[in-house]
């Protein structure tokens, strides 16, 4: 691969981007609408064991990364992931810790 020219501008967004992947709760928010189906907070809430207000942060900062989006359905909103590419980067970094542990053992 060969170098990158990236602006000063363009460094600072992205690493604002993968700030975001940088939260546990984040992850498992991302982890549990990798099956593509749109969940309601309420929903994400329970299967994750958290309560809705931290769950509903939680998707406000994912949904302003661009890594969620959001749908309203009757009373409820429903999010899920944004593209393919969030999936690939969760895939990408699990592939890259298990080399990791590979290395390291």
């Amino acid at each position: 691969m060969g170098s990158y020219n990236v602006s000063e501008s363009d460094l600072q967004k992205l690493a604002r981007f993968f700030y975001v992947f940088s939260d546990g709760t984040r992850l498992r928010i991302i982890l549990s609408l990798l099956d593509r189906k749109s969940r309601c907070v309420n929903n994400v809430a329970q299967t994750l064991g958290l309560n809705q207000p931290t769950v509903s942060q939680q998707l406000r900062i994912l949904k302003d990364a661009g890594l969620v989006k959001v749908e309203r359905d009757k009373q409820f909103f429903r999010y899920s992931l944004a593209d393919e590419h969030v999936e690939q980067l969760i895939r990408i970094g699990l592939e890259h810790i298990a080399e990791q542990k590979g290395v390291l053992a």
